[in-house]
């Protein structure tokens, strides 16, 4: 097993190993396609959520979007069904930004979610972000990464 990249008491975030891609495609629904899409059939995100041993979704950033501005990724990330309304969804963001800011120059996470989607808006408001106005729908949220060499 590779090592995790962040942890805290309950959730831990690991690269995705060999045959995660069959377990993140298996935990999508209905719920996750009406706000992700149908994803990509050989999904690799940065980490995979973990907890009990478990993957119960994945966290990622990406920083090939036209709106992002100097030193900002955007953060997305999906909890599968039976684990959901947990609190995983703002740990995982959490840890994610705190590892960003041990190894990466990005000082700004963003999150672009569909004004419909009450669940991950509670999770921004959960983790912190700061609503920067709407686009095309969603709400746009900014949310600071702490930078920490070493």
């Amino acid at each position: 097993m590779l090592p995790p990249i962040a942890h805290d008491d309950v959730v831990t975030l690991r690269p995705p190993e060999p045959g995660d891609a069959a377990v993140l495609t298996a935990g999508r629904d209905d719920e996750s396609r009406r706000w992700l899409g149908p994803g990509t059939t050989d999904p690799a995100p940065a980490a995979c959520i973990v907890v009990d041993g478990e993957i119960v979704g994945w966290v990622d950033y990406d920083t090939d979007r036209d709106w992002l501005g100097a030193g900002e990724v955007n953060v997305g990330y999906c909890v599968f069904a039976d684990h959901r309304g947990r609190g995983y969804a703002s740990r995982a963001i959490e840890l994610l930004v705190e590892h960003l800011g041990h190894t990466t120059p990005y000082g700004t996470a963003t999150l672009l979610i569909d004004a419909g989607n009450g669940a991950s808006l509670a999770v921004a408001a959960k983790v912190g972000c700061a609503v920067q106005g709407d686009m095309g729908g969603s709400r746009y949220f900014k949310l600071p990464i702490v930078r920490r060499d070493g």
